[in-house]
């Protein structure tokens, strides 16, 4: 049997830790804000966040960077960042979209597959479809 590749095991082991953080952090539920109820969803995603950006900067320090240099290149960066993050989102929202008409064209001209969406899957995409559409051209 053949061995994976050098990323296909990185990959696998970077899935493998946020799993493990995950389930951590979701069994202690404990807030590190005071605004989130200790024992809650929110307080297990919350905990997930602080965790794994405390174990981002750990490693940053032990890697010689400097947080404060760090934080501002970031606000240096955030102009193209920025920008790079609505592309981002504008073609998530684009892709969502492309499904929901999809499956608005499936749902009128398929008629013999008994596969096909029901009217309810087709209302769905239509309401989702509609705040996609909505979100997408609405200027940045």
């Amino acid at each position: 049997m053949r061995r994976p590749h050098a990323p296909i095991r990185a990959v696998g082991f970077l899935s493998n830790f946020l799993g493990w953080l995950w389930r951590g952090a979701n069994f202690w539920r404990v807030s590190p804000i005071g605004e989130a109820r200790t024992g809650s969803m929110l307080a297990g995603g919350l905990l997930f966040l602080v965790t794994l950006f405390f174990i981002i900067g750990l490693l940053l320090v032990m890697l010689g960077f400097d947080l404060d240099r760090v934080d501002q290149w970031l606000d240096a960066q955030g102009g193209w960042l920025d920008l790079v993050g609505k592309l981002l989102l504008r073609a998530l929202l684009a892709f969502i979209l492309l499904l929901c008409g999809a499956t608005i064209v499936g749902w009128l001209f398929d008629r013999k597959n008994p596969d096909k969406p029901g009217w309810s899957m087709a209302l769905g995409a239509a309401v989702v479809g509609w705040l996609c559409a909505a979100t997408l051209f609405s200027p940045l």
